[in-house]
């Protein structure tokens, strides 16, 4: 039977219990409003020496991080290599016709994922281009893509906290700090942490292009344009080559022995780790040796690769730094300029 204090108790346990509801699922819609403020769609462009690249990113701009990569394009346009072949050293009308097209086709992506804003990055073949600037201009003005010119050691700053970023996700030994090699089309950067917190960065104007044409240089006859098939002999010699540099490069900043080391840009992911075709990629100087000598023995043709050219010579090239530096093996990662473009507060405020 119920009495009036009975219903009395009911009706204050249902407002109590209604009460507490509400406050829970205000509580929630301010979370999904608070976290909604933090996240945003964004695109970058990495635009290397030898390919240009596109990344569609979810961004917590609260934390700092990309929670999420929800898109990427690459396409292979040798800029380094026609730079070099140009008397003038200037990127021509026709290569930035084409870079433009490329930007023009990224930023139909990019709005088709849903990205709210697009910026993009150029590297080591518009700063060393007599022209970088006004081309660079001219493709933005062509795209409405705004294009920066970023400094080397930019560059490294932008690949080493993109790796360690991912890096995070990642089942890691915390027992040995992380060093981020980076080498591209043009340039390459490698950078450690010191025990003082502070970190030690390399900036070398050696990378795939200029020491394939080193190679051409040293090894073959004049007017040679490919070095493929390499051969054993030249193979060898190649990798003495790629460790004479290193020795000079590295007098100051030393060895990388200790460090877990992780390989970003196209010559890591693409070149090298494309070339033992495995979804662990992970190579060591014996894998990476016993690699060079295998495709030494192969034609630009029989490499099917659209990076042919410098494919066998960039083995070569890393086994021989990897000698100079003691490192024992290299973990490629899927990272380049455009991953560390979507969270540098710089480029978006």
């Amino acid at each position: 039977m119920f009495t009036a204090k009975n219903i009395l108790f009911s009706t204050l346990l249902l407002v109590i219990v209604s009460c507490g509801s509400f406050q829970r699922s205000s509580e929630k819609y301010h979370d999904i409003a608070e976290s909604s403020k933090c996240h945003t769609k964004r695109a970058a462009i990495d635009l290397g020496s030898g390919s240009t690249k596109l990344v569609v990113g979810l961004v917590n701009t609260c934390k700092g991080l990309v929670e999420g990569i929800l898109f990427e394009a690459q396409r292979a346009v040798p800029l380094k290599e026609a730079l070099q072949a140009s008397k003038e050293n200037e990127i021509t009308p026709s290569m930035i016709q084409k870079l433009s097209a490329v930007f023009e086709e990224f930023k139909y992506m990019a709005d088709h994922q849903g990205a709210s804003d697009i910026k993009a990055v150029a590297t080591s073949a518009f700063r060393t281009a007599d022209n970088g600037e006004e081309a660079a201009e001219i493709i933005t003005d062509n795209s409405g893509i705004p294009l920066t010119i970023i400094s080397q050691k930019d560059e490294a700053r932008f690949a080493y906290y993109a790796a360690l970023s991912k890096t995070k996700t990642m089942k890691l030994s915390k027992k040995s700090p992380v060093a981020v090699w980076d080498i591209g089309g043009g340039s390459m950067q490698i950078t450690k942490p010191l025990a003082d917190g502070s970190t030690k960065v390399a900036l070398l104007k050696v990378a795939s292009v200029p020491f394939k044409n080193l190679v051409l240089k040293e090894l073959y006859p004049d007017g040679t344009k490919t070095p493929n098939p390499l051969t054993e002999e030249r193979a060898l010699r190649s990798m003495d080559l790629a460790r004479f540099i290193s020795k000079q490069e590295f007098s100051r900043f030393g060895n990388l022995k200790g460090y877990q080391v992780i390989g970003v840009g196209g010559v890591h992911y693409y070149s090298i780790g494309g070339q033992f075709k495995k979804t662990n990629r992970i190579y060591n100087q014996s894998t990476l040796l016993s690699k060079l000598l295998e495709r030494s023995k192969l034609s630009d043709k029989e490499i099917d690769s659209k990076y042919a050219v410098t494919d066998v010579t960039n083995l070569a090239l890393v086994l021989g730094f990897m000698q100079t530096l003691k490192v024992d093996q290299v973990r490629p990662l899927k990272i380049n300029m455009a991953h560390g473009l979507l969270i540098n507060k710089d480029f978006w405020n």
